[in-house]
């Protein structure tokens, strides 16, 4: 940031390591295992806890980070860096470090939960042990330095371990896809470690390398999550506040200039980022807005309801105040509601109280300041959801600060002054305080397990949550339980949604519910009525085309498929069907242009090597086939349909050894039942294989026919030998 000038005394300290006999390595490992360990003993019930909402379609509905083998065109194109405008328009954010690390994931244990909890409370770990690293390093600082002699490691640790176990932080850890908020906060520590260092780094060389890592780690967390831009903000903090004196009119001077270093380099990055997406700042707030149930200035008012809400939540640990959607009353004016004038004086006098006390209570100033910066993206102009516990993870990293200080300083002043009852009184209510952050965070946990717990925790909490229905109808229709989820959903339509265009989700989901029932003419009716109200719902139009395509309306779906192949940015499941849906009309030449064009954005897919493989049979390029339909039937051996697609190849190819091959891996793999059931889905026109279902029938029962005479000779065989 700046040079600033330091007390004799404090550099003194600093050069000296005046308080080297609390930060002993030994110690401070000490300190990051007891950390660790806290962590893993009160997030132990989240192993198996589900995936839910937004992990969907960033993780298990991605395509993108499904990979099969780790390489460099693989990782690229699972973090989407060089594809950065498709973020916009896919409904995936721009977020690459958190999808390499969902890739990665991925590689290991598929859809697994287990191993994507393990990241998360790991990274989790490190954040926790990065905080306690970063205030001993605080500590060294000109403003504090010399101020708790004796109790840094004390009030470090107690810090940390409060803010790593609150229950507040449980949204962020165990809500799977906030690992991007976990990423950016970890390099957000890092940052301000770096910067640190730097400042208190005297040889030049070493002031590079740190000021270079504290770069690095801007561009990585913002590469997880966006609000680390506001990094530079916080080091503007640190540097007026930790490195600046204020006795001297020069000192107030450095004070603006590293406020306003630290407002333009935020400013830059931000315009910086949102160039590299191909972003339109105003546009994209516009867009943002024209779908929520307020306006930009309304959630402006409301937010310091929330944000007040927040730290009530923060200071006052109650399990039923924990929710994932809280039933809020949008401000309309400053006095509709009266809280929000309120919360605005409370909030304004908070940071007037901080500015005030900047020279003689760093800590509080410190903690309360970092707050309210880092509430800056996500509760103030953007119009986002209005609550989310997960956006203060990274807030809310100093705001045990002061208070660790004082419980420390007051059980050292106890001890001081020979008041053992006061001493022991002080540290038995700060352990039983610990206790209740950690069994709430526990329990907490618990509400995460599946859909069903979180949705009815949801619904006790926020009866009036539409989310909080429709996710609990998902978690009957996924059961098979379909009148209940029908009748769920149903009662979500009457309910408060986040969203205008949440009731076409809601229809949609009904839709889908009907198809499984077989209702075909009331599925279409209900696709219609979300695409009425959303009609860019491309899930809707998706499903509703490969319906069309089941009915055997090929028109119709064909009609749907154009425009889902018509975006700016389309995914390979729209070429996929537009491929099917021509294939079924025996257009093969132009059904793969398509193909070929969804392979190149999923390669290696099963369903799009099928259809390759068909177009190709029934354009007679029997050989080239067979290699796509051997690779589809290889990578999917639970698929009858590539199989039997592959035996239509060779019986259109008369190349009969090979055809005898696939009969023997036919009838090993699956049982007559699944193979009747496939012919008869045939003859009813609903598998991508084009042969006449009698045909093939007719092939297969000759088979089975030689098997059994060869079987019955045998046997014969061997009991006239007997």
């Amino acid at each position: 940031m700046i040079n600033g000038d330091c007390h004799t005394k404090s550099e003194c300290s600093v050069t000296s390591c005046g308080c080297s006999t609390t930060m002993k390595t030994g110690g401070r490992c000490s300190g990051g295992l007891l950390i660790a360990v806290i962590c893993l003993l009160i997030y132990s019930n989240t192993w198996n806890a589900a995936w839910h909402m937004d992990d969907f379609p960033n993780i298990v509905n991605n395509p993108l980070l499904h990979i099969r083998e780790i390489s460099v065109a693989s990782l690229l194109k699972a973090t989407n860096l060089f594809q950065d405008q498709n973020a916009l328009y896919s409904g995936i954010s721009y977020r690459p470090f958190s999808y390499l690390t969902f890739a990665l994931n991925w590689y290991v244990g598929g859809a697994q939960v287990w191993g994507y909890h393990l990241i998360n409370i790991g990274i989790h770990i490190l954040c926790g042990i990065g905080l306690y690293f970063f205030l001993l390093t605080l500590f060294q600082t000109p403003a504090l330095s010399g101020r708790f002699q004796g109790m840094e490691n004390d009030i470090a640790l107690l810090s940390a371990v409060l803010w790593a176990i609150h229950p507040i932080q449980t949204q962020a850890v165990t809500y799977i896809v906030q690992r991007m908020c976990l990423l950016a906060t970890l390099f957000y520590i890092a940052g301000m470690w770096c910067y640190v260092k730097a400042r208190m780094n005297v040889k030049r060389r070493g002031q590079i390398i740190l000021y270079s890592g504290c770069a690095l780690c801007l561009l990585f967390g913002m590469g997880a999550k966006e609000n680390a831009v506001l990094l530079p903000l916080s080091l503007g903090l640190i540097e007026i506040i930790f490195f600046q004196s204020f006795s001297l009119r020069r000192h107030w001077k450095k004070c603006l200039l590293a406020a306003g270093i630290a407002a333009v380099l935020t400013l830059a990055m931000s315009l910086i980022f949102a160039d590299i997406i191909r972003l339109d700042p105003m546009t994209f707030i516009q867009k943002l807005a024209a779908v929520r149930p307020f306006t930009v200035t309304q959630r402006l008012l409301t937010e310091p309801r929330i944000v007040v809400g927040y730290l009530v939540q923060i200071f006052f640990p109650l399990l039923r105040s924990f929710s994932i959607e809280h039933p809020v009353v949008v401000s309309t004016s400053l006095l509709h509601p009266v809280t929000t004038l309120l919360s605005l004086l409370a909030i304004a006098g908070l940071i007037l109280m901080a500015l005030y006390r900047l020279r003689t209570a760093p800590i509080l100033s410190f903690a309360i300041l970092f707050y309210f910066v880092n509430q800056l993206m996500e509760s103030s102009i953007i119009p986002l959801e209005l609550v989310f516990e997960h956006r203060n993870y990274l807030p809310s990293l100093f705001i045990f600060f002061p208070v660790a200080a004082g419980i420390v300083w007051g059980i050292g002043y106890y001890r001081r002054n020979h008041r053992p009852v006061m001493m022991v009184t002080s540290i038995a209510l700060t352990t039983l305080f610990m206790i209740v952050f950690g069994a709430t965070t526990y329990l907490r946990n618990a509400v995460w397990t599946s859909e069903k717990t979180l949705w009815e925790d949801t619904l006790l909490k926020n009866p009036e949550s539409a989310r909080g229905y429709a996710g609990l109808a998902y978690y009957y229709g996924t059961t098979g339980q379909y009148d209940a989820a029908l009748w769920i959903n149903k009662v979500s339509l009457s309910k408060q949604w986040a969203r205008h265009t949440f009731p076409s989700i809601t229809l949609y989901n009904m839709a889908k519910i009907y198809t499984y029932k077989h209702d075909y003419e009331k599925a279409l009716s209900l696709y219609d009525q979300s695409l009425s109200i959303d009609p860019s719902y491309l899930l809707a139009m998706y499903s509703k085309a490969e319906l069309l395509a089941t009915l055997g309306r090929w028109q119709e779906a064909e009609k749907l498929a154009h425009v889902l192949v018509s975006k700016k940015v389309i995914p390979w499941d729209d070429l996929n069907l537009m491929g099917y849906i021509l294939l079924k009309q025996h257009q093969p030449e132009k059904a793969l242009g398509y193909l070929r064009r969804a392979d190149l954005i999923s390669p290696q897919n099963p369903k799009i090597y099928t259809n390759i493989g068909v177009s190709m049979t029934l354009l007679k390029q029997y050989r080239r086939a067979d290699w796509f339909l051997i690779q589809a039937s290889q990578m999917v051996p639970g698929d009858i349909v590539p199989l039997l697609a592959l035996v239509v190849n060779h019986i259109q190819s008369q190349n009969k050894a090979y055809l005898r091959i696939d009969l023997d891996h036919l009838f090993k793999r699956f049982p007559l039942d699944a193979i009747r059931e496939a012919l008869l889905n045939l003859s009813e026109d609903k598998l991508p294989v084009f042969a006449p279902a009698d045909v093939l029938s007719s092939v297969i029962t000759e088979n089975l026919e030689s098997r059994y005479n060869t079987w019955f000779r045998f046997w014969n065989n061997h009991s006239a030998t007997k």
